[in-house]
């Protein structure tokens, strides 16, 4: 199925392009989500109009997204979480985590802001990247032996 990306989708395209995705990717999420549209005849010609209110609100969050990255590059987040004895954790450290763990400290983040690249499953460091301006912030997994 061909769509038009509304807005940027990581791995597949920027906002105003065309492009060829499987069924059940666009149906199940990119349509129900508001990232594409259909690309129909009709389509193309709304989306030239809507061209410039997307390109506005785009703008508008990626600022949004920069300066809660500005105050969030640096900061150290340390998650207890059980883990057995070579530090292999039971579980995973999550991006619903690391947004509960933000907004404790005072920043507003929503989970689907962090772009984490993998759950954290040891009990060492990691870092994760928000999704726009790309900063990263250090987790440090403090193990709690059972």
């Amino acid at each position: 199925m061909e769509v038009i990306l509304l807005e940027r989708v990581a791995n597949l395209g920027q906002m105003g392009e065309v492009v060829r995705v499987k069924d059940g990717f666009a149906r199940n999420f990119l349509l129900p989500r508001g990232k594409a549209l259909r690309a129909t005849e009709a389509n193309r010609s709304r989306f030239e109009t809507m061209k410039v209110e997307l390109e506005a609100r785009n703008l508008e969050l990626k600022s949004e997204a920069e300066k809660v990255g500005s105050k969030l590059d640096g900061q150290r987040f340390t998650v207890l979480r059980q883990a057995a004895e070579g530090g292999q954790l039971y579980g995973s450290v999550s991006p619903r985590d690391i947004a509960a763990l933000a907004s404790d400290k005072g920043f507003t983040l929503s989970r689907g802001q962090i772009a984490s690249l993998r759950p954290a499953w040891r009990s060492k460091n990691a870092t994760a990247p928000c999704s726009n301006s790309r900063p990263t912030m250090p987790l440090v997994g403090k193990p709690r032996l059972l």
